[in-house]
């Protein structure tokens, strides 16, 4: 059983009509204003960031459609370290650096 957690509020409305918060009071101090986008020549976000409900034991930002490729070039690495450890030793059989696959 996995527990979620529903706001009443999921995207941040009635945090963004909050006229105490501290970033808010720090932009005002700085010269912006509601209304206005962020930056030097003011063409930045004028509105909060949205939130999206992701699925359950995903990192932030993957993707539940996309598979896992992590994995996907492990068999290529172990190859190329192996070719690195024959090299190695015909060319210097008593030297102290030797490459070790670790997967």
């Amino acid at each position: 059983m996995v527990k979620e957690i529903w706001s009443t509020d999921p995207n941040g409305e009635v945090w963004a009509r909050d006229e105490s918060k501290f970033g808010k009071k720090m932009l005002e101090k700085m010269g912006w204003t509601d209304g206005k986008g962020l930056g030097a020549d003011e063409s930045g976000e004028t509105t909060h960031v949205k939130v999206n409900k992701r699925a359950v034991k995903l990192g932030l930002g993957a993707d539940s459609n996309t598979p896992d490729k992590w994995t996907e070039h492990i068999s290529e690495f172990d190859d190329i370290l192996s070719k690195l450890n024959t090299t190695k030793s015909k060319s210097a059989p008593n030297s102290a650096l030797t490459v070790h696959s670790t997967v």
